[in-house]
């Protein structure tokens, strides 16, 4: 885990404008300094540096967005594989023996709740012990299912009916894994996080200095700037890491798999039926 992820959203916003428009202060404190023939002579060479800065600031910032979009789009690739896995075994589970069909259902209504609650702790950054623990109870699931699987192949006497079962039970074991990695693993590397906040703070000191040697300052400007920037960096933040705040994931399909494979009644994927 990130250590982005233990800190609130909002935090990380208003951290954010602060320092920016304090280095902004910073530029102006360093512009004091100069006046006259060499304010002018330096002011051409700044705006042109500024200007690269800014230029090199929002291509690391559209490149680490797109990157944490990619993330995102893993991370719903991995959930939807899941969802036709467990549908798949319990399709699958009807090729079983009576007692084994029902254990093996039972287990899957386990799972997908599991699967729910996971998603709900997942939100909670300062619930991270449930979270594992969850985790490790849907990994023993899995041994379970496959347990049950590989003694109704046993049983089957090489029936390749009984394999559907447990090959959706192999292709919800693969699908776990993918989640882990896509979730936990495919993050937005420290050392890009590192370099794009020290590129924003040097360019809003660049921005500063230019703003003092040109003499000309505004408050709206430089607070509009910093809040934009701010609110990128944040979006991109709230999207790489698995317990978003602005974006969420729908476990409407999860949720409606879980009705059907328990048995109770659903509504119909949140859409309401006309009368």
């Amino acid at each position: 885990m990130s250590v982005l992820d233990s800190i609130p959203l909002w935090q990380i916003m208003a951290g954010s404008v602060i320092m920016m428009v304090l280095f902004i202060e910073i530029g102006l404190k360093l512009a004091k300094g100069n006046s006259g023939k060499q304010a002018k002579a330096q002011a051409a060479q700044v705006r042109a540096i500024m200007g690269a800065s800014l230029g090199l600031l929002a291509f690391m910032l559209a490149f680490s967005f797109s990157m944490a979009q990619r993330h995102f789009e893993s991370r719903t690739q991995a959930y939807m594989l899941e969802i036709s896995a467990i549908d798949s075994a319990f399709r699958g589970a009807d090729l079983l023996d009576d007692t084994s069909r029902d254990v093996a259902r039972n287990l899957l209504a386990q799972f997908t709740q599991i699967r729910l609650d996971i998603t709900r702790a997942a939100r909670d950054s300062n619930n991270m012990s449930e979270l594992v623990k969850l985790v490790k109870e849907s990994e023993q699931l899995h041994d379970m299912l496959w347990s049950l699987a590989e003694s109704s192949l046993d049983s089957a006497e090489q029936d390749n009916s009984i394999g559907l079962f447990a090959q959706s039970v192999l292709a919800m074991i693969n699908a776990h894994d993918a989640r882990l990695q896509a979730g936990l693993f495919n993050r937005i590397s420290p050392v890009i996080w590192l370099t794009l906040f020290v590129m924003a703070l040097l360019s809003m000191v660049v921005m500063g200095f230019q703003a003092g040697l040109t003499g000309a300052r505004s408050a709206i400007a430089t607070w509009t700037l910093a809040i934009t920037f701010s609110a990128v960096m944040a979006l991109v933040t709230d999207l790489d890491r698995p317990n978003m705040s602005l974006f969420s994931m729908n476990q409407q399909l999860m949720q409606e798999l879980h009705y059907r494979i328990s048995g109770q009644e659903s509504n119909g994927y949140g859409l309401t039926p006309q009368e």
